[in-house]
């Protein structure tokens, strides 16, 4: 029996923010709703509070060997009814009445619909939002609306047939950057929204957070492949834009490398900033050590 929204929630070793992440889940004003624990091996007291849940009835629960974000999150869609699906990370929560609005947005024949990000930063609360807009080209939301940069999968509402023929590849960091983009070449419309909020949570042990030099590399793949593909049209004015954020991350990588195989984007003419133009003056090779050099010792000063 199939229901309106499925909410997907990957479970590891949480024991101490499971339950608010799940009770702001279950108290939005949504009838129509089932929310799917996957607990992906924990080793804490996270399996026993989902299966609490699940004995009271208030979510479907699934336990499995761990096998990482990616994983959990297909398993999840693998249980989904929904006509539409959702994510939440159990270290977040979601604010009161954020998925009512959103589903009566999304019933209009949307694909995607995204909605604010409230991020914990050193500084305070930082609130990421993306306006009121609807988008029928798919090369505009990512290019010129800098879909690359807000990828996450977690602050949107999705068509459930978007991922018929998408998973999240396990075993990759940065997984949502490569999802998003492939669920984007079924989607005709994409709508972002200032309604509702996702509370991002700081946790400096995250997976994002203790990336190193081969899982920016796999995210550089992936931006480097999209640009080479010949699938994005000259004609998106965020382009250049696009190119020095990857550019961004190529340097980032050898940063933290420095082997000269990592070394993969090619040089394309594109100016307007300072790293570009040393780019062109200096070529990817000599920049990026240039930028290695200062990196260490920065760093080296920083400790």
């Amino acid at each position: 029996m199939s229901t309106t929204l499925s909410v997907i929630i990957p479970v590891y070793n949480v024991e101490r923010t499971l339950r608010h992440c799940v009770d702001s889940v279950l108290a939005q004003d949504v009838d129509d709703m089932e929310v799917i624990l996957v607990d992906d091996g924990s080793t804490d007291n996270s399996p026993a509070i989902c299966d609490d849940y699940g004995r009271q009835g208030k979510a479907r629960v699934t336990h499995q060997r761990n096998g990482g974000l990616s994983a959990a999150r297909n398993t999840g869609m693998a249980l989904a009814t929904g006509r539409f699906i959702t994510f939440v990370d159990s270290d977040d929560y979601i604010q009161a009445d954020t998925y009512r609005p959103l589903l009566s947005i999304i019933g209009d024949g949307y694909d995607i619909v995204e909605y604010p990000v409230e991020r914990e930063t050193p500084q305070g609360l930082k609130l990421l939002s993306y306006g009121n807009h609807t988008y029928t080209s798919m090369q505009s939301y990512w290019v010129d609306a800098r879909g690359y940069e807000h990828a996450y999968a977690w602050n949107k509402l999705y068509r459930r047939t978007l991922f018929d023929n998408v998973q999240y590849p396990e075993g990759q960091v940065f997984e949502d950057v490569p999802t998003l983009y492939q669920l984007l070449r079924h989607a005709h419309t994409v709508h972002t929204t200032e309604a509702g909020r996702y509370h991002y949570t700081s946790n400096p042990k995250g997976i994002t957070q203790q990336a190193d030099g081969k899982d920016l590399g796999l995210l550089l793949k992936t931006h480097v492949d999209i640009l080479t593909a010949n699938t994005l049209s000259n004609d998106c004015r965020g382009l250049g834009e696009y190119y020095r954020h990857v550019l961004n991350i190529q340097l980032s990588v050898f940063d933290l490398t420095g082997d000269v195989h990592d070394l993969i984007l090619p040089v394309r003419p594109y100016w307007g900033s300072i790293k570009l133009l040393a780019l062109h003056l200096l070529g990817l090779r000599r920049l990026c050590r240039l930028h290695r050099r200062y990196f260490q010792l920065t760093t080296k000063h920083a400790k």
